[in-house]
């Protein structure tokens, strides 16, 4: 994203300082803060919130209130790029190791409506299995 945008803001949260501090080798310039995705996000609004393999992590209540704060936080036309595991139709395709008591995943269709009601607009973009990519467009005004 950098290399196509090399004048954007990169503002990173977890709450491991470990994986915080790989992240300041790899983008030394990039604003990183210890937080929980609970925890009210970083000030400002953004053109783009992405969000990798961390929201399976919250319950159902929690993905539902972050989707409404991304929404806050997002400009108009601005975009949520949620790349997850959920829970699939079809039990066999649940191969990635996840499992009680940190991971949470929900099934997809109740996350594009938990997207929807924060008033996003939600597109899958890609689909394997238990693994999904969802582009959630911002409306503007």
């Amino acid at each position: 994203m950098l290399a196509v945008h090399p004048g954007a803001r990169l503002v990173g949260i977890d709450e491991s300082e470990p994986m915080l501090a790989l992240a300041g080798d790899r983008f030394p310039g990039a604003d990183l803060r210890v937080q929980r995705l609970e925890d009210p996000l970083p000030e400002g609004t953004y053109d783009l919130v992405v969000s990798a393999l961390t929201v399976h992590h919250l319950d159902d209540t929690g993905k539902a209130d972050l989707f409404g704060r991304v929404h806050g936080r997002l400009r108009p036309g601005g975009r949520f790029v949620l790349a997850d595991v959920v829970v699939p139709d079809d039990p066999e395709d649940a191969v990635t190791p996840v499992g009680p008591p940190h991971d949470k995943p929900s099934p997809l269709a109740d996350q594009l409506s938990w997207l929807q009601q924060a008033g996003l607009r939600p597109t899958v973009r890609w689909q394997q299995q238990d693994l999904v990519v969802v582009a959630a467009d911002r409306m503007t005004a």
